[in-house]
């Protein structure tokens, strides 16, 4: 764990820019970011019991803080992701099959961080570096909007050794053969071919324990419960709502 050592100085430019309102992020500061961006690529390759969290949001029907619809045994979860594509524009209110996986947070769990966190005050490209640090995501990646969507739970899974939804922690390790969970070859060569491909350049601070690293906080790592939408699933498109109405 190196979010002592780079936590600080990210903070530092975050809290000046929401102290002004209106960021003017220099070379300096741009660069500042990119370094504690990658030291969180290379703190997240090797995960640490430490760093397990027991706090991840679970996905099952008597969990009353998510947003259900439909009768019971048949509900569809509501999810958001952040994006740039646009084509989801046209698509409010109607199905898709997904032609590839999607990770999401369920809501309103990051409308209550907004909340908790007054992100509704700060100016857009403050707002924008906050979210793309809770998120996990590299600065200035060119997200503007908030997709939310309609999922069956079966649709869903932790991307992480274990991949169930339903609890509140997730493993370091694939489950042994003590545990009544079996994990299939396709979980096992998806997790392992990702986790080959996410700490180089270019690559990501994926934690593999279920939760977004927070790069951006002075806090600790432990950022927003994460999930995957199945490359297959049928969803329906429930709004598009551009970055700082989302956040309010």
């Amino acid at each position: 764990m190196v979010t002592a050592i780079f936590a600080l100085s990210t903070s530092s430019v975050i809290l000046s820019a929401c102290a002004t309102m209106s960021p003017a992020i220099g070379s300096g500061d741009l660069n500042k970011l990119k370094s504690a961006y990658i030291m969180a690529v290379a703190d997240a390759e090797t995960a640490e019991p430490s760093e397990i969290s027991t706090n991840l949001v679970p996905i099952v029907e008597t969990n009353k803080n998510l947003v259900w619809r439909g009768e019971p045994g048949k509900r569809e979860l509501l999810v958001v992701t952040w994006t740039s594509w646009n084509g989801y524009d046209v698509l409010v209110g109607k199905k898709m099959v997904l032609t590839r996986e999607i990770w999401v947070t369920t809501v309103p769990e990051l409308k209550e961080f907004s909340r908790e966190n007054r992100l509704g005050r700060l100016a857009p490209e403050a707002l924008t570096l906050r979210l793309e640090g809770l998120m996990g995501l590299p600065p200035n990646n060119g997200k503007d909007r908030f997709v939310e969507i309609w999922v069956s739970p079966e649709d869903l899974f932790r991307p992480s050794p274990d991949p169930e939804v339903t609890d509140m922690e997730a493993e370091l390790d694939f489950p042994g053969p003590k545990r009544l969970v079996t994990i299939s070859k396709k979980h096992i060569l998806w997790f392992n071919d990702l986790r080959s491909k996410s700490y180089g350049e270019g690559g990501y601070p994926w934690t593999r324990l279920g939760y977004t690293y927070d790069w951006g906080s002075k806090e600790g790592e432990v950022g927003l419960s994460e999930f995957v939408i199945m490359e297959g699933a049928e969803v329906t498109i429930n709004s598009v709502t551009k970055t700082s109405d989302y956040c309010k």
